[in-house]
């Protein structure tokens, strides 16, 4: 029986599966990726290593003569400077640099943020693609003088996989760099960042083939040489297919390091307030609608870390209430007193990450088209572990918690383009909890409270 091996390139992870066609995991592997940081507010990697720990991986996984087709998730937004022999010019800049932050100021003082919005989705930060690569145009000019190619993680790989430089949308419109309507790069953004169309790569639709397996690759991993490889897609949008949200009415949320939120809308839905970004689904047909929560999984691992030894149930409602914005040093932990336990403050933790899940449902809700309200919240990640959590989440947003029994989303969803292209679906088995309908009105006051706290706190 014909496989498929999928595989998740990841910012610190690149992990490799194997999959039956009926969707039943075989086989997985996984190798390390390292990350420098080697200046405030820079966050680099050696772009060799994603193909490197790629080709690692496979070459542990045994048995690879009936696999027939490759699929891959990848980390957006990091990307290298190629030279003419594409060979890396300098260390890949990840979507975790930050160093293009005063150039992002420039852009947005000089154009506004609905003039980059309206086009690309983003209002364009530090870690924008626009701005990172500009900074190296003007900070590294005797580098850049020698740039032939600019390249992100998802066409890098598929290049060495194929001998093509190729990416599909949700890659591209996670650069900064690409026109959401007219599904192309957009030549008034790259002329800011100073560079020209034939620097990027070609841009197709995740689940089409982009060519087949190259002998070199075969011969370095074990597999077959001309075996289909597809486009893949970006890692949260391969989740939210994976794990079953790319449906309307469903919205995913990943929690990892950042809690991010992606819903599947029939059409680009733009946000007044440009707290969502609209971008294409690697479903073709459909889009998404994506926030991301930076302080998410970063603050629950903090409280966990710090109040290990005090496990939570969650029975009733904590009397303390946390604004979890500690990256700004805006965060706060209130209503404290000589007899708060330390569990209290952890479940306080947990409460105002799902406080802040229920803030976003609430700005989704009033942008979405009738017809399109979310029903249902698709979990996945670390916090998805612990089924208290899950009760929480719905217990204060008021809508049904659906845990998949996929452990990797992202790796399941590569595999599932294939699917995509045969028109067949697997079903997903899982949990559904239903909230406690009894503590609706506590944590209605409760969310009022956090919401204004939080505002005194952010200024808002």
């Amino acid at each position: 029986m014909d496989r498929i091996l999928s595989f998740d390139s990841g910012t610190t992870n690149t992990k490799v599966f194997v999959y039956s066609q009926n969707g039943v995991l075989v086989n997985s592997s996984s190798r390390q990726i390292d990350i420098t940081f080697p200046y405030p507010l820079f966050a680099e990697q050696n772009c060799e290593d994603w193909v490197s720990a790629l080709t690692r991986a496979i070459t542990k996984i045994a048995d690879k003569k009936n696999i027939s087709g490759i699929s891959g998730s990848f980390q957006g937004g990091t990307f290298v400077l190629l030279d003419k022999h594409l060979l890396p010019l300098r260390p890949a800049i990840t979507w975790l640099d930050n160093r293009g932050r005063d150039i992002s100021k420039n852009f947005v003082a000089r154009f506004g943020r609905k003039f980059f919005y309206n086009k690309t989705g983003f209002v364009p930060g530090g870690w924008s693609c626009v701005a990172l690569i500009r900074w190296l145009k003007e900070n590294e000019p005797d580098v850049f003088n020698k740039v032939a190619r600019i390249s992100f993680v998802a066409d890098y790989i598929n290049y060495f996989l194929t001998g093509n430089f190729v990416l599909d949308h949700t890659n591209a419109a996670i650069t900064t760099l690409y026109n959401i309507k007219k599904r192309q790069w957009d030549d008034e953004i790259i002329g800011l960042a100073g560079i020209n169309k034939n620097m990027l790569p070609e841009i197709v639709d995740a689940p089409n083939i982009i060519g087949k397996l190259k002998k070199s690759f075969a011969e370095d991993t074990g597999l077959k040489e001309g075996i289909s490889v597809l486009a893949g897609g970006h890692d949260q949008y391969c989740a939210s297919l994976g794990a079953g949200a790319a449906e309307k009415g469903k919205i995913l949320v990943s929690c990892g390091t950042a809690w991010v939120l992606l819903a599947a809308t029939r059409d680009i839905v733009f946000d007044r307030l440009m707290q969502f970004a609209p971008g294409p689904h690697v479903v073709p047909g459909i889009h998404g609608l994506m926030a991301a929560l930076s302080n998410g999984g970063i603050v629950y691992a903090w409280g966990k870390n710090i109040l290990r030894k005090h496990p939570v149930s969650f029975n009733k409602p904590s009397s303390v209430i946390v604004v979890p914005d500690f990256n700004t040093s805006n965060g706060a932990i209130c209503n404290l007193s000589l007899s708060t336990k330390p569990r209290e403050v952890l479940q306080a933790i947990v409460e105002s990450l799902c406080f802040q899940v229920r803030h976003s449902l609430d700005r989704i809700g009033k942008i979405l088209p009738e017809g399109e309200e979310i029903s249902q919240i698709v979990m996945i990640g670390g916090a998805a572990k612990d089924i208290h959590v899950a009760n929480l989440l719905s217990t204060i947003t008021k809508k049904q918690v659906f845990l998949p029994e996929i452990k990797e989303a992202a790796g399941f969803g590569a595999m599932s383009l294939f699917n995509l292209r045969h028109k067949c679906k697997i079903n997903l088995s899982g949990v559904v909890i239903e909230g406690d309908k009894n503590l609706h009105h506590t944590y209605d006051e409760m969310y009022r409270n956090y919401i204004g706290l939080r505002n005194l706190l952010l200024k808002e």
